[in-house]
């Protein structure tokens, strides 16, 4: 017998038998989807259903303003400005006017304070286009601290680290090394393995890739996260179809079978 998985149910009918119960706690579950598909509406009925149980939880958005993403759980009929009110449920939208926003030092922030175990990310591909906003402190990951330029260097010049993402580095009073300038996507590693320490069980959402070997515009994220969840919109006949897909999650027997999926009444229901 394997050992006990503590799971987080997300409340969304017909997705939880689909995963054993629920998420792992702890996971980064990836939800990728083409604009319209229902990643918001996906990503806040689990925060809602989550603070109806007891669970803290927060909505990240880098994109679309808190009351726009109120509006749309409103319109399900989600109490959520109740919600909001009782400190179940907060909604943070990051700064993106502002230069050298320490994205992960604000995380760690509202996390504490809200005492939440949910939180959803939105989005992976907001933050890759918006890199030059934040400074990244990379000994948070995988990186050690560095003391002098001669280490620098040499961490610039070891082609054993799998990402090689420091064109250009900085330094704090305390040591840490820090991103500054133009990204390759795949800094948003970070972003993943920064979530996962959170102690928060999260929905990360981003792009679908189209016409392309990657399945999100990253081209990373999706190896990296403990689960992937897709999202489909398409037009048959004049008809739009959504359908939903689970392609991976670790520690679960999953059904990979494309499911597909409404908007009813109070929210996202799998058929």
């Amino acid at each position: 017998m394997g050992a006990r998985v503590d799971r987080v149910k997300t409340g969304i009918p017909g997705f939880d038998d689909l995963v054993q119960g629920g998420i792992p706690k702890g996971f980064n579950v990836l939800l990728v989807g083409q604009p319209g598909a229902g990643k918001t509406i996906f990503g806040l009925q689990y925060l809602v259903n989550g603070a109806m149980r007891g669970e803290n939880g927060i909505y990240v958005s880098l994109d679309s303003a808190n009351e726009i993403v109120k509006a749309q759980g409103e319109m399900f009929g989600w109490d959520v400005e109740g919600l909001e009110q009782e400190g179940k449920l907060s909604f943070l939208k990051i700064p993106l006017d502002k230069p050298k926003i320490n994205l992960f030092d604000i995380l760690e922030e509202e996390v504490k304070a809200a005492k939440a175990e949910r939180l959803v990310f939105d989005s992976l591909a907001d933050f890759a286009i918006n890199i030059d906003q934040f400074v990244i402190p990379l000994s948070y990951s995988m990186f050690p601290t560095i003391k002098s330029e001669e280490e620098q260097a040499l961490m610039q010049n070891d082609k054993t680290y799998r990402y090689e993402v420091m064109p250009t580095l900085g330094q704090d009073p305390q040591g840490r090394m820090f991103y500054k300038g133009n990204s390759e996507k795949r800094i948003t590693y970070l972003v993943m393995n920064k979530l996962s320490k959170l102690g928060t069980t999260n929905i990360v959402i981003t792009d679908e890739e189209k016409g392309s070997e990657h399945l999100t515009v990253d081209g990373v994220s999706d190896y990296v996260a403990d689960g992937v969840v897709m999202l489909e919109l398409s037009d048959t006949g004049g008809e739009s179809i959504r359908t939903s897909r689970i392609t991976k999650m670790r520690n679960t027997k999953i059904d990979t079978n494309i499911k597909s999926f409404e908007f009813s009444e109070k929210g996202i229901s799998l058929e």
